[in-house]
């Protein structure tokens, strides 16, 4: 069963070993977050100064003449604690270099935190790109970008600040309570008395209500899908009218969302009053406590005051310390789940520009060699059985046969995307898994049946084919895909934007640009994988010219179903449940009335 992405997120502490490999990352930073924790301890004893200077200031407007007598334990500081301006002058003095210090802390913790997460992303989008195709063939891409983004945002959040919260409430927390025994032994016990039964209370208050929220949020994410499938698919919405259909779909899901948000806001409530009865029900009885020891002289006003405002920043530092250790599980979770991304089964790729891979010139001799082939997580279909089929250099063979016969499988292996599962696949004679991923993908170009284009300009999708490109020789390849006209045509020319995916351009636009990609890459091999389909009858001819002088003198492995694109090529391998029945050129296929004929007297090619 698929994890839900909450527990994808939680951390689970049997896996301490992954988190510690962030110490790759912490390394460079180490005397930086040392030099941040001293500052953050500072602070916090700051803190607790500040309060207890202002239950002086307090006390001091309240005290009397006998207690202004008791000697101040800030007499050291050659200060008269009793005289309200020396203290507000010094309450002044310590804010302003606390200040200064949580400056310097929260610049310093960014400074640190920026640089790792700069070297994070680089690395996980690194890792990602680097993974083999079969990788994605189990993982979604929603969740993968998640990685990448959500994952080091609660990864920065926690060197950020819940690290540095963590450790200031803690600080407090210790320091305040050993504060308040030496102001009184008795209140501090009465106010601890009170601790369990509200810690208790918040923790089962709180895990009910993030209960709730994950189902709220889990029901906003799936009014969100409704949105997202039905603007994804308006043209079938707009062509079966029923939008009115989805208006109550999309209602019926916000409904419960508004059920789910009242269910929380009235337990929420709840236990807010809860806190409001309790919590100030404990502060009446240490104030009423504290007050029956002033009068019995046990207790002076400053340090009545000071133990108020104490135990009101213990409590909310205990209060806050469940949320700052929820955020940091929740960041731990993002870290486990980022370092196992980053310890996959990667391919040898190259994938930094200032790393040179191999020079490398292919005559395109190809073989397989009673290649078998499944899918991991499909192990029991077999898509290839004993396939056995050569390119010799600077030949052009195609592939027919019905859909799912392991056609675009075998350009897919072609192009290492899989391995095979059984046999081998030769390129001159040297087993493919032998050459440098890099140098050879270098070699190949792929024209795919369905283009995608990436949402910059044209210049730069057709430049993907080799990125150093001169304008000129962009152009040159536009104008042999018969991709020129309609470039020139728009107001933008080259610097037109296509849009997400491609969008903006028709498929047969889509088709001619990555034609023109694969012309500018000037391959040693090359794959057609349905390359023309997309294109009118005209354009098909004009295009099949630049493919035919494209392919001249190359090994070309053509995937087509038009009988003008098959009958030309060297040799036609017919497939069949992954099985190759006979190959030929087309003239003894059709002579010998085997499997190809039937295709063609069926029609199982367009005849254009």
């Amino acid at each position: 069963m698929e994890r839900t992405e909450e527990e994808a997120r939680k951390f689970n502490w049997k896996n301490w070993g992954v988190v510690r490999k962030m110490g790759y990352y912490l390394r460079p930073h180490a005397w930086g977050y040392a030099l941040g924790v001293l500052i953050i301890s500072l602070s916090g004893v700051l803190t607790l100064l500040v309060t207890r200077l202002w239950g002086q200031l307090g006390g001091v407007g309240a005290s009397t003449g006998e207690e202004a007598g008791v000697e101040s334990p800030m007499a050291m500081l050659n200060i008269d604690m009793h005289s309200l301006t020396e203290v507000g002058w010094l309450i002044l003095l310590v804010l302003a270099v606390q200040a200064t210090l949580s400056f310097g802390r929260v610049l310093l913790f960014a400074k640190m935190t920026e640089d790792m997460m700069l070297a994070m992303r680089n690395d996980a989008f690194e890792a990602i790109v680097s993974m083999p195709m079969k990788f994605f063939d189990t993982r979604r891409v929603g969740d993968l970008n998640s990685r990448v983004s959500a994952d080091i945002t609660a990864i920065q959040d926690v060197f950020t600040t819940t690290l540095a919260e963590l450790l200031r409430q803690i600080i407090i927390i210790v320091g305040g309570i050993l504060a308040l025994l030496y102001f009184s032994v008795t209140l501090t016990l009465l106010m601890l008395a009170t601790l369990p039964v509200m810690i208790i209370a918040a923790i089962l208050f709180g895990r009910f209500i993030r209960k709730l929220s994950k189902r709220t949020q889990d029901q906003v994410a799936e009014s969100n899908t409704i949105v997202q499938e039905t603007l994804t698919g308006i043209i079938s919405v707009k062509s079966f009218a029923n939008e009115a259909w989805e208006v109550v779909r999309y209602l019926n899901s916000i409904k419960d969302i508004r059920s789910l948000a009242m269910r929380g806001a009235i337990w929420r409530g709840a236990f807010a009053s809860f806190i409001i009865l309790f919590i100030f029900g404990a502060i009446t009885l240490v104030i009423f406590k504290g007050a029956e020891l002033m009068m019995e002289g046990g207790l002076a006003s400053e340090h009545f005051f000071t133990f108020l405002l104490m135990t009101g920043l213990v409590a909310g530092s205990i209060g806050g310390i469940a949320a700052q250790f929820s955020a940091l599980q929740r960041g731990l979770g993002a870290i486990e789940s980022l370092m196992e991304l980053m310890e996959e089964s990667r391919e040898e790729v190259v994938t930094r520009d200032d790393q040179a891979y191999p020079a490398l010139q292919l005559r395109g001799d190809v073989s397989f060699e009673d290649v078998h082939f499944h899918y991991a997580n499909r192990a029991d279909v077999n898509v290839l059985t004993g396939v056995n089929l050569r390119i010799e250099p600077g030949k052009r063979v195609a592939l027919v046969g019905p859909s799912g016969a392991g056609k675009s499988t075998i350009a897919s292996l072609l192009q290492r995307f899989h391995d095979p599962t059984a046999g081998v696949i030769k390129v001159d004679g040297q087993p493919l898994d032998q050459y440098d991923l890099t140098g050879f993908r270098k070699r190949i170009a792929f024209v795919p049946q369905e283009v995608i284009l990436f949402g910059g300009d044209i210049r730069s999708n057709i430049a993907y084919g080799k990125t150093d490109a001169s304008d000129a020789a962009i152009r040159s390849a536009a104008e042999q895909a018969n991709a020129l006209a309609f470039i020139e045509s728009f107001p933008d020319g080259f610097a037109t934007v296509v849009g997400e995916r491609g969008v903006q351009l028709s498929g047969g636009q889509r088709q001619r640009i990555a034609i023109a990609r694969a012309i500018l890459r000037d391959p040693d091999i090359l794959i057609l994988d349905e390359a023309t389909s997309a294109l009118d009858a005209s354009s098909e001819k004009e295009v099949q010219l630049a493919l035919d002088a494209l392919m001249k003198d190359r090994s070309s492995l053509i995937i087509a179903h038009r009988l003008s694109t098959i009958k030309n090529a060297d040799q036609i391998a017919v497939l069949s449940q992954g099985t190759i029945l006979e190959i030929g050129t087309h003239d003894t296929l059709i002579a010998s009335g085997g499997a190809y004929k039937k295709l063609v007297e069926n029609q199982e090619f367009d005849l254009a």
